[in-house]
């Protein structure tokens, strides 16, 4: 049979095939990526930072007719739960200005620790602002979160702010698209997507026409206002890294920061903005007929429903913004900021195109900065897969005296179970050379958790999400980038090196006995088995099996973990 014939029982897929290569060539990304109206509102930025004196007044009248027909529960001022009326606005860079003066070649840190904070701390900025606000972030959810959250930025925009959003677009939708489309309508606001899927509303096809490329992600994630101060870390905007999803939680981290390396976060935040393969929203997507043009009657997620009870669950965010006082606080310089040296990392936005070379990303940065640990090295990290190498690199460690504590999440509190195949198979290495492993419950709660550095609603289940770890007595890192060869080798990533014996000490002091109500540490007995300690109301309990895995679960990881699929993770 000729090679070019076709078999009966193959027709189906050939036809298949013949109408994705001809989807393929008929669909392409737009020739010009930037509009001439998002690259003025860029230009209008650089204007403002090119003089000394007071900001123009870039406000223009709004909507009021629009704001009084919107059917949000949180349209106006008044009942937004956002809205923050304590304080003079323009005050804050005049605030951060002057501590930033006394330590010029310094950068001060302050943790945020939960989801409330994390919440509220990026709404109230947001009020606060007075000239700018550039976002980067990999996943921005379409729920309370995501839509009070852009709600926030349309009523900076309001009052003259402008505002810069760039989004991944894996987590994207065709929805979703909506609701930018109405954001970016605003004079004040532009919306880009970087490295955009083709297909918006038939995404399933972006995986066959285009894998290898959609398969590289901007995984940053930041918030800068006015220049000043920058919010940095491992939370995406979501209800569930925000603290009000009842189902999930993530357990994670981020920092605010002020000072000189607010710079170098922003320089980076241009260069993904004005790359090439960071196109605008218009350009890739227009708006349905039949859809509202209005922003605010489209936050469907804002609307009270006492049937889902949105009206209570919207009171947890209302209740975040009321029960924080970082606006005052930074007004009167009580945020307790550590000055530190700091070093910003942060991967070229060629790597998503392949165009720079691999000695340039972030985990070269990083290696080259905190050269091998001497001490101690602990690593907190939702994503641990270590591979062949980091395993030999981590056993050489630990076998030299080195004292390594690294936690990650259990099975049953993993959100990526295949990630879990990729770090279960080394356990039995990684135990034997005197690595101490530390695993997070999903029953994690927060009250239990109140002096640690992660915290999550206690009704919810509990996933690990924080990527920090501590070098020795001085270094600590905190950012995006998980340890996992994806993180290093495929996606975007950034984050800080603070060096600051303070916050290294309190990292190391974090994995001990004292989280054993919270994690399981894993153990290796003399025969080869696992056993898995903790505490349970108050007593000590060991697991001989992996908690909470069945025999199907048992398989399916034993077979994943058989797979050459460790780079993709």
């Amino acid at each position: 049979m000729s090679m070019f014939s076709i078999e009966p029982s193959n027709l189906s897929l050939s036809l298949t095939l013949g109408l994705t290569l001809s989807l393929s060539g008929c669909q392409t990304l737009p020739k010009q990526p930037h509009l001439p109206e998002s690259q003025a509102l860029s230009a209008r930025v650089d204007a403002l930072y090119q003089q000394n004196d007071e900001p123009e007044d870039n406000s223009i009248e709004s909507d009021s007719d629009n704001n009084q027909n919107s059917n949000n529960q949180y349209s106006s001022q008044e009942n937004s739960p956002n809205t923050n009326p304590k304080i003079d606005n323009t005050d804050l860079v005049a605030a951060i200005s002057e501590q930033s003066e006394i330590h010029p070649d310094l950068s001060g840190y302050h943790p945020i620790v939960t989801g409330a904070n994390a919440f509220a701390s990026r709404s109230i900025l947001t009020s606060m602002a007075t000239r700018n606000i550039d976002a980067q972030y990999y996943i921005w959810h379409d729920d309370q979160a995501g839509q009070l959250m852009l709600k926030d930025l349309w009523d900076a925009a309001e009052r003259g702010v402008i505002v810069r959003l760039l989004l991944d677009d894996f987590n994207n939708n065709a929805k979703f698209d909506q609701h930018l489309l109405r954001f970016a309508s605003h004079p004040n606001i532009a919306v880009r997507i970087i490295n955009p899927l083709m297909y918006r509303k038939f995404q399933t096809l972006n995986f066959v026409t285009g894998l290898p490329r959609i398969n590289r992600r901007m995984h940053n994630k930041s918030m800068i206002f006015d220049k000043q101060i920058t919010i940095i870390g491992g939370r995406n905007i979501g209800d569930e890294y925000l603290s009000n999803d009842k189902n999930s939680q993530f357990a994670d981290l981020d920092v605010l920061l002020i000072g000189k390396v607010v710079a170098d976060i922003d320089n980076s935040f241009a260069s993904y903005w004005s790359a090439p393969i960071s196109f605008d929203i218009q350009t890739l997507a227009t708006l349905d007929k039949g859809e509202t043009t209005d922003f605010l009657e489209g936050l469907d997620k804002l609307r009270v429903d006492e049937k889902n009870n949105s009206k209570s669950s919207l009171d947890v965010y209302k209740a975040a913004i009321e029960d924080s006082s970082i606006d005052t606080d930074l007004i009167n310089k009580r945020v307790p900021f550590r000055w530190t040296d700091m070093q910003f990392l942060s991967d070229d936005v060629g790597k998503l195109t392949k165009t720079v070379p691999a000695d340039t990303n972030l985990v070269h940065q990083l290696r080259t900065l905190l050269g091998s640990p001497t001490k101690r090295l602990t690593i907190i990290s939702s994503y641990f897969v270590p591979t062949k190498d980091g395993v030999k690199t981590l056993v050489a460690l630990a076998e030299a005296g080195i004292d390594i504590k690294i936690l990650t999440n259990s099975f049953d509190a993993t959100d990526v179970t295949a990630v879990h195949s990729g770090y279960s198979q080394w356990r039995p290495n990684l135990l034997r050379a005197g690595v101490k492993i530390y695993e997070l419950k999903s029953t994690a709660s927060e009250e239990k958790r109140e002096n640690k550095l992660w915290k999550a609603r206690s009704q919810s289940s509990t996933s690990l999400h924080a990527k920090t770890f501590a070098v020795d007595d001085y270094q600590v890192f905190i950012g995006s980038y998980n340890v996992d060869p994806r993180s290093a080798n495929i996606n975007t990533e950034m984050g800080v090196i603070i060096n600051d014996d303070e916050l290294a000490k309190q990292l190391h002091g974090a994995l001990s006995d004292d989280l054993l109500s919270q994690a399981y540490e894993v153990k290796l007995l003399e025969n080869g088995n696992l056993q898995w300690h903790t505490v349970e109301d108050g007593k000590k309990v060991i697991y001989d099996s992996e908690p909470r895995v069945d025999i199907s679960d048992h398989v399916w990881l034993t077979i994943m973990s058989w797979l050459p699929i460790d780079w993709l993770l």
